[in-house]
């Protein structure tokens, strides 16, 4: 048999849009829609969904009409005084009219670092073109201080963010916002309540002191669950007794705290958690870390812990826009074994 033109182009087109897809779905941290060298900055057409848009006018046609591989994207913010070209600006209007109606998933990052590290005034106009859209924005992952060049946002389908502090949050008026993530957060929290705050249920925390958790525990009073990448240096604020009724699970990562004598007694002093069913420690625990956690289990007031799971740090192949990351338990000790004492946990760690 003879066919005219090429094997590929005789694929139905539904299947190519799912290969254009599955495609998509492999590209770590989302597609990105600029390039960046030394000292310049372009189109990222030498990847996907760009790349699909050079093969042919075929695959252009296709690539354009395809609207799920253009609803995720990842954009690139210089610093310092670095004039844009106009194309640039164009073309992401460009990639955003592709996406159509789709609900967006969107990362800005800053890129091209001067001296003093502020976005440049050309970036007003990309993140003009950004905010344009955010009645589809869906998940939003902001690596730099972008939310304070506007007031308020209308984010009707919203429900991821992460943001660089809680006051950013009160910019939203976002009815389904219940995921949100922080960088190091260094103070307190002391804003006033909002309506968008309360319907956060999943909070995660890469860095902070103890009291800045607490306060963090207060300003969403009703998250269920809390994960912390790293208990920072305590502040020299003090903290008196609180109950959070509605936290159910917490995830915490193990690290060496040599400025905390004993982090786990310092996170649940003072804390009331009635509902918390569900502790995951993210490391490679030893004899002290889980006697430690005993002992603090043990003193926390109204805590209702059944199962503690030890889960083997798994970040290197964790992609880093997750908010959560979720492994298979390395050791489960149960509440009524981890209160026994440090004979048990060592018994336990030695199964392992």
């Amino acid at each position: 048999m003879s066919y005219s033109e090429s094997p590929i182009h005789r694929l139905p087109v539904e299947l190519l849009q799912d290969v254009f897809l599955l495609i998509i779905k492999d590209v770590p941290d989302y597609p990105s829609i600029f390039s960046f060298g030394e000292t310049t900055i372009s189109g990222n057409f030498a990847c996907p969904p760009l790349l699909f848009t050079r093969v042919c006018r075929l695959w252009r046609a296709i690539a354009h009409s395809t609207t799920g591989i253009w609803s995720h994207i990842k954009v690139g913010l210089p610093t310092g005084s670095f004039p844009l070209k106009p194309f640039l600006p164009s073309l992401l209007r460009s990639w955003l009219a592709w996406s159509g109606s789709q609900p967006l998933t969107i990362r800005t990052e800053c890129n091209l670092p001067s001296d003093h590290g502020h976005l440049c005034p050309s970036n007003t106009q990309l993140l003009e073109i950004l905010f344009a859209e955010t009645t589809r924005w869906e998940t939003v992952f902001c690596m730099c201080d972008v939310f304070e060049r506007s007031e308020n946002f209308n984010a009707p389908q919203l429900r991821t963010l992460q943001c660089s502090w809680p006051s950013d949050v009160t910019r939203f008026n976002a009815p389904n916002l219940c995921r949100i993530r922080f960088g190091s957060l260094s103070a307190v929290i002391r804003s006033r309540p909002t309506a968008t705050r309360k319907n956060i249920r999943h909070l995660y925390i890469q860095s902070a002191p103890v009291a800045v958790i607490h306060s963090c525990l207060s300003f969403f009073p009703h998250a269920e669950t809390l994960v912390i990448g790293y208990i920072a240096p305590n502040l020299d604020s003090g903290s008196h007794p609180t109950t959070y009724s509605r936290l159910e699970s917490m995830t915490i990562s193990l690290f060496y705290y040599y400025h905390l004598r004993d982090p786990f007694i310092e996170l649940f002093r003072e804390l009331r958690l009635p509902m918390l069913q569900k502790l995951n420690v993210v490391g490679n625990p030893d004899t002290p870390e889980v006697e430690s956690l005993v002992t603090a289990l043990a003193a926390a007031g109204s805590c209702n812990i059944q199962v503690v799971d030890f889960r083997p740090r798994f970040w290197p192949n964790a992609r880093r826009n997750n908010v959560y990351v979720d492994v298979e338990p390395l050791l489960s000790v149960a509440r009524e074994v981890a209160i026994c004492g440090e004979v048990v946990a060592r018994r336990a760690l030695a199964t392992t």
